[in-house]
Formats: C-alpha cells, structure tokens, sequence
C-alpha cells in the first residue's frame, strides 16, 4: 500500500513538474527594433513564428520567421529582404509541411510598396517569391491556404479600384499564379486586415471602410463566394473610429470579429466584439476595456466553445501598455483576464489554442530584451499562468458593456483586375538572436529611459542571482531633470537599490526644463505643461492628467498635434515666468481646475457625457435667472 501511495505522489510531483515547464516566456532579438505580428503550432509540436526586424538582415528591416520547438528553443532563423523596407504580417504552416509568408517590401516590385508572397521549405528555404502590386502602395496582407491547396490573400491597394485605397483580394494558385484578383471599395479609404475561408468554400472578410454606411470610420463585413461575388456586405459602426482587425467562423457557422471602438466603451479605445449569424446580422455586442487605450488584435474560438482574445492595454498593467490576454465564454462574459508586461509599451499581436489546450501568444516587448525592440513569445496555461515566479502577470478588471447597434446593408460592387505577379531573387540570411527567459530561475532586470537622459547601470536587460541589490543612479542630459522612477519602482529620489527577487521592469523619466532652473521655491520647472510650474512636479496628479489627456485626446488627431506644436512654442517662457513668482502659481492653479476637472471627465466618462453635462451646468443658472424674471414679471403684473 505504502508503494502504491509514494507512487502516486510521485507521479503528481512529477506530472506538476511537466506542466510547469511546459510554459513559459522567452524574448528573442538584436541590438534593433524587431516585431512579430504572427505564430502558429506547427504538426511538430513547435511554432513558427513571423515580423520584422532591422537588428539583422539586408538593409532597412527585413522579414525575420523563427521556427521554434515546443520549449521555446530556436530551430532556425531567418531573414528576407533587400535594401529598403521589407517585413511579414502574416504566416502559416502549409499541407506539405513548408510555410506560406505574406508581407509588403519597398525592396523588390512595381513602386513604392508591393505585397510580397513567400513559400518555404519546412527548413525556411524558398521555394518561390513574388510581388503583388501596381505604381502605388499594396500593404498589409493577410494569407491562408485554401482547400484546393492555393492561397487566399487580402490586403489593401492604392493602385487600383474607384479610388483612394480599396480592398484587395487574390485567390492564387499553389504556385503562385493568380486565378482571380478584385477590388472592393466606394471610392474613398477601405481596408481588409483578416480574411478566412469558410465552410462552404466561400469567404469571409473583415474591413474597415471610410466610404459606406457609417459616419466616420466602421467595420465592414464581406461574406464573399468561391469565385469572390458578393453574398452579403454591412457595414457596424457609429460616429467615430470603430476598426476591426480579425475574424473567424464560429462552429455554429457564424462568425466573431474582434477589433476597436472609439464610439461605445469605458475609455478613449476599447476592444469591441461582434458576434455575428452566418447572415451577418448581431447575436452579441461587447465593449471590454478601462479609462485609457485598449485595442486586440487576435481571437480564436477554443475548444470549449469561447474565445481567446489578445491585443494590449494601457488601462491596466505596469507599463504605459501591456499584453492583455482574455478568455471569454461562448456569450461573451469574462471567464480570465490578465496582463503580461513590464514598465515599457508591451503589445500582443498573435494568440492560438495549442493542442495542450494552453495559449501561444506573439508580439513585441520593450521592458525586457537585446534592442529597442524584440520579439515576444508566451506560452500559457489554460488559465493564463507561466509560473509562479513570473512576477510581470497581473489581473485586470475590464468594463464590459454591451452596445445596441445595427447593421447596414451597402452595396459595393467588386471589380476586376489584370496585375501580373514579379519573381523576386533573395537568398535568406542566417541570424543570431539574443534569447532571454523570463520564466528562468535568474531574475531579469530592464532598465529604460523616456529620453532626457541616462542611467547607470546603462539601460538594458541583466540577469541577476537572486537577491542581489542593484542601485541604480539616474543622469539627466543638458536641459533636462529627472522626474522620477516608474514600473518596478517609484518616487522621485536618485540612486535607488532594489533587490532581485523576481524580473523587474524599471524606467527613469526625465523631464525639459523650461528655461527656468530652480524657482524660488527650490523646485525644478520640469515638464511638458505650465501645470507643471504651477504644481511644481511633473509628477503631481493633476498634471498627469493633463498630460495623460494631451497624449490620449490631442496627440492622436492633426488638429491636436497644431495646437500641441502650438502651446510648446510660445509656453516655456509663461512657464518660466510662472515658476518665479509664487502667488502666479496660485492663480494658475485656480484657473486650471476646470480645465483639469474637463480633461478628467473625457479621459473617464467620455465626451459626450463630458459635453452634456457642460451643457447643463451651463443653461442652469440660465433656467434660473428666466425662472426668477418670470417671477418678477408675474409680481409686477400682480401689483398694477
């Protein structure tokens, strides 16, 4: 009986042993700035992942494919590319064990920018290469094998079609040739991101469109036949920015898209997700987000009948965003969310269930790695977990809400195109990326900085023994002072010590000086606002809701930029003059508090509610003085 029982406990232990290093977190790239925009679980076990990268290669960026096994170990890596721009958005593992590549390249083709088709050996070696294009720009395909063992492809074209940019779609043969090519659009700006074939051996096609249906920018969904005809078009959207970027049929035979919406939600962006009938009419509409920007990327229905949604979130997290993973219920509730990252921008791209019935996730990471910015790979659990050391995994609390909208019919008819596709003549490059582990006993600390200035140890990425004490001192550049620490550490106070007991993300902010020094006060007039001499930190929260507003509200639209560009020309020498004379702080900050109870209101509550309850406070005291003329007039009547 003993043996069976310390059997058994064996087989646990060891079982748990299994499972926990059957996750885990890895970056690879240069000294560079490197992406990946795609993954997929190859027949192998391992993953093949696909993006960009200017760290290796030929010149510019080049498309960069690791293929990797189930641990996370490079096999090989690739790059491909010529001289200029060059870079992959979509990959897939093909009937014969090779892979399909789609990209753009500003390297080869007509003119400036071409859709550029790869296929791969099961090695990465190409089999044939050619571009798509005509004198304009083609960009952002999307790719799949069809049934027939061609390709399907969408991307998007200024060359062709009734004008501005409109949809393109390619239904190539196995090698290459193009059988049929059509553009859809209505003559002003449309694109496609996400294309799948359907049951039927139609297709379904996700857009977004400028032109139809909507007032501003809407989804546009396509349910198109085997020869691309029309079965179904509508337009979803309101009065904003609603885009998506994927879709998918459902087992029901409907389908989900997922994308962004400026026009429903908590904040100024939030993920938003259609659930749609094979007819394309609405069975479910969901916001999911918080105060701040949100947006996804990537969905997946899962094996028990929901979904697996990542995109990135500036609304929770440790960093300015993070990778934001959710698991959703085949209604559309929330079963998990969490967020994967550190103080930098942090984003996924990519997400599939693997056949453990975990998560493959893919996209980019600052906080942690060998360059500016590199590749992030993330196998997960079930439930979301690495393992317990990895300290970067956090909850989330998103707002969900559901929208009320309808959809449009439009009325696009596609046209025909007559393009010849060019062979291309590169040979791949080997590479030698840097791998960090962040799922590895040795804690790894990254250090950034906002620009201003410098930090010793210089930034970067350092695997430490546990428990070692790290200072770290900050330097501000000429014009500049240091703000303060963010991530993994906080306050204002340089050198720090910390201690590596598990993977810290640490960023150093600096902040121009405005001409100002000290003021009389001592404080340093750092900052972007005249909020900051005022308040005297760059770091004092109502200036960081200002600042957070100018980089949400102002920074994203032109007209925003002017009048940034226009307030940084002429406000250091208010600023200056604000930081010396201390009775104009007071008044300052008595005349910002609407402006920042304003900023406030469209950060959290949006505009529109921030617009109507102006409105009212503004036609209450007018209610109130009519109301008390009214009365006047009716008490001088009463007295003739």
């Amino acid at each position: 009986m003993k043996r069976i029982i310390s059997a058994a406990m064996f087989l646990l232990v060891f079982t748990s042993f299994l499972s926990l290093n059957a996750q885990w977190a890895i970056i690879y790239g240069g000294t560079g700035s490197d992406s990946a925009y795609s993954i997929q679980q190859t027949n192998d076990g391992g993953y093949i992942v696909a993006g960009e990268t200017n760290s290796f290669g030929a010149g510019g960026s080049d498309v960069w494919i690791l293929k990797l096994t189930s641990s996370g170990d490079i096999e090989w890596q690739k790059t491909y590319g010529g001289i200029v721009d060059d870079c992959a958005w979509s990959i897939q593992q093909t009937g014969d064990g090779g892979y399909i590549v789609a990209g753009e390249t500003g390297s080869f083709g007509a003119r400036d920018k071409d859709i550029w088709i790869l296929k791969l050996s099961s090695t990465g070696a190409i089999e044939w290469q050619r571009t798509y294009g005509g004198s304009e720009w083609e960009t952002d395909p999307s790719i799949q094998q069809t049934n027939d063992g061609g390709y399907i492809v969408v991307g998007h074209t200024e060359s062709f079609g009734v004008g501005g940019a409109d949809i393109w779609i390619l239904k190539l043969s196995s090698a290459g040739d193009i059988e049929w090519q059509r553009t859809y659009g209505a003559g002003e700006q449309e694109y496609a991101p996400s294309i799948q074939q359907t049951s039927d051996g139609g297709y379904i096609v996700a857009g977004h469109t400028y032109s139809v249906g909507v007032e501003m920018w809407g989804y546009w969904i396509l349910k198109l036949s085997p020869e691309g005809d029309i079965g179904w078009q509508k337009t979803y959207g309101w009065s904003t920015f609603d885009k998506p970027n994927s879709i998918q049929q459902t087992s029901d035979g409907g389908y989900i898209v997922i994308g962004e919406t400026s026009s429903f939600g908590a904040g100024s962006s939030d993920i938003w997700i259609l659930k749609l009938s094979s007819d394309g009419d609405i069975e479910w509409q969901k916001t999911y987000g918080g105060t701040s920007y949100d947006e996804a990327l990537s969905i997946q229905q899962t094996n028990d009948g929901g979904y697996i949604v990542a995109g990135s979130t500036d609304s929770f997290g440790a960093g300015s965003s993070d990778v934001w993973i959710l698991k959703l219920t085949s209604s559309g509730d929330i079963g998990w969310q969490k967020t994967y990252g550190g103080s930098g921008s942090d984003s996924a791209s990519s997400i599939q269930q693997t056949s453990d019935g975990g998560y493959i996730v893919t996209g980019y990471i600052i906080s942690w790695g060998a360059g500016s910015r590199d590749f992030w790979v993330l196998k997960l659990s079930s439930d979301g977990d690495i393992n317990p050391r990895c300290s970067f995994i956090r909850s989330s609390n998103a707002e969900v809400s559901d929208t009320d909208i309808s959809s449009e019919d439009t009325n696009t008819t596609p046209m025909y195109k007559d393009i010849t596709p060019q062979d291309t003549n590169i040979i791949p490059q080997d590479t030698d990326a840097t791998v960090y582990n962040l799922s590895s006993e040795k804690p790894l600390l990254g250090i950034l900085t906002s620009g201003g200035g410098t930090t010793v140890p210089a930034p970067g990425t350092y695997i430490h023994e546990p428990g070692t004490e790290i200072t770290i001192t900050a330097f501000p550049r000429d014009g500049y002072s240091f703000g303060g620490w963010s991530g993994d550490a906080s306050g204002e106070t340089s050198p720090i010590t910390i201690i590596m007991d598990s993977d810290k993300s640490i960023r150093a902010d600096f902040w121009q000086d405005w001409g100002g020094g000290d003021g009389k006060d001592g404080i340093k007039t750092g900052g972007c606002f005249i909020a900051t001499a005022a308040y005297g930190s760059p770091l004092h929260p109502y200036v960081k809701i200002l600042r957070n507003f100018r980089d949400t509200c102002l920074i994203p639209s032109e007209p925003g930029r002017a009048f940034v560009r226009l307030y940084y020309k002429y406000s250091p020498f208010a600023a200056d003059l604000i930081s010396k004379h201390k009775a104009l702080k007071g008044v300052i900050r008595i005349n910002l508090l609407p402006i920042i109870a304003i900023s406030y209101s469209i950060l959290h509550l949006g505009p529109i509610i921030t617009i109507a309850a102006l409105i009212f406070i503004f036609m209450l005291p007018v209610f109130f003085i009519w109301r008390h003329q009214r009365k006047l007039r009716r008490h001088m009547r009463g007295r003739r």
